[in-house]
């Protein structure tokens, strides 16, 4: 039992000086910021494929019109309007290049953050960060990005579509049943590649990401579905569309900022797993002067 209390100490220890050494504060606050960004060239780009596929304005705005109160339905109204009937390539081209950007910082944050957790000061040079976080990252954290909306709001949205457009209930319960399980697969492979490869340390086998992930995931799939369902719950109360908007941008700073926070924690364990069970972190090769002499060799 003294053993067991040892240990216990000995990883609360361990754990806590990574937390001190992770900034946690300041990192998950720039993560978020920058995700918060990434929003609007994300929600540009959504916009300016609309009219390429030839929605019927007429129609949804008659169904809009039904099912939207008044208030919320002017304020929206010209907006969709605008969206399905204006084609604008050179507005999309910048706002392809503006998501590029918003996200490989939020990645460069991330992964500064990540270092910190496992106590390593020695980023990537700005190159090699670059390519790692476009080449690597972008595509995960995209793909995780996705999934952690899918978490919160997938359910929600299918709840949605089949009441207003009801189908068959095998497929609908089928469906519903199987939106839980293969995010939390998605995400948990996302994350697991996420924590391999973003940090500037040597992680040799993939078990010593899997505290972080297991973790990570659970919290990000699974609580985020209460979430959902406080949103669906206040949305049923709301008419004021300014009301609505100011509510959203200050909610999805504050769940980015959870967002960030738990995937920080989710390095940390793993940074206490891997000092657990190697003894010494070893960071990668980060300098780009430093390859290039080893060729040389």
């Amino acid at each position: 039992m003294k053993k067991v209390i040892q240990k216990i100490a000995e990883l609360t220890t361990t754990f806590m000086t990574f937390f001190k050494s992770s900034e946690m504060s300041l990192s998950s606050i720039a993560v978020a910021y920058y995700l918060l960004l990434a929003i609007f060239p994300l929600g540009l780009i959504v916009g300016n494929i609309l009219p390429f596929l030839h929605i019927n304005t007429t129609a949804l705005l008659s169904f809009l019109s039904e099912q939207l109160p008044s208030d919320v339905y002017k304020g929206i109204e010209p907006v969709i309007n605008n969206l399905l009937n204006q084609r604008n390539t050179g507005l999309l081209s910048l706002s392809v290049l503006a998501g590029f950007w918003t996200f490989s910082r939020a990645l460069s944050a991330l992964q500064m953050s990540m270092n910190k957790a496992y106590e390593v000061f020695n980023h990537r040079d700005f190159i090699v960060s670059r390519i790692i976080g476009l080449a690597a990252g972008f595509a995960i954290l995209l793909f995780l990005y996705f999934s952690i909306v899918l978490s919160t709001f997938g359910q929600l949205i299918l709840e949605q579509v089949h009441r207003l457009f009801p189908f068959d209930d095998h497929l609908y319960r089928t469906l519903h049943n199987m939106t839980l399980p293969a995010i939390a697969v998605a995400t948990f492979l996302s994350l697991m590649m996420l924590y391999f490869i973003l940090p500037n340390v040597k992680i040799r086998k993939l078990r010593y990401t899997m505290p972080g992930t297991i973790f990570s995931t659970f919290v990000l799939v699974f609580l985020t579905n209460w979430i959902a369902k406080y949103v669906s719950f206040a949305l049923q109360r709301l008419d004021d569309l300014k009301l609505i908007g100011s509510l959203v941008v200050f909610a999805l700073m504050i769940w980015f900022i959870f967002i960030a926070r738990v995937l920080i924690i989710g390095a940390i364990l793993n940074a206490v797993y891997q000092k657990t069970k190697v003894g010494k972190i070893e960071t990668r090769r980060g300098e780009i002067v430093e390859f290039i002499k080893e060729i040389r060799k």
